[in-house]
């Protein structure tokens, strides 16, 4: 491709843009998950299934695995990972821009020989 077709070429800025929302997203996340986790563990603490063997046999299945104690630190985790996530796609993204503009300067800049 060649550098008049690549003129035609603005991705930084839609880069930008979805990487903004995904920080916006991420940071709005991360902000509501403490109040989410407390509300599930509030409701898991009334116990609405009751002591009877109906209740038992839920808790068995409801809390085979971890339960919702695994659920809720399973999605912290995930949490923290696609709030993570935003700082290094934007250093990846920048990084292959600017290889990618260097490789473009370095081939027009070749020595011209006759």
């Amino acid at each position: 491709m060649t550098a008049d077709e690549r003129a035609d070429l603005h991705i930084r800025g839609p880069i930008n843009s979805s990487l903004n929302q995904w920080d916006a997203m991420a940071t709005d996340l991360s902000a509501a998950w403490p109040g989410i986790a407390a509300r599930i563990r509030a409701l898991n603490a009334v116990h609405p299934q009751g002591d009877g063997a109906d209740g038992a046999s839920f808790d068995r299945r409801y809390l085979a695995g971890g339960g919702p104690e695994r659920f809720l630190r399973d999605t912290e985790d995930l949490i923290k990972e696609i709030s993570g996530s935003g700082p290094l796609l934007r250093a990846t993204v920048t990084n292959t821009l600017t290889t990618e503009q260097a490789i473009e300067l370095g081939l027009t800049n070749l020595p011209r020989q006759a």
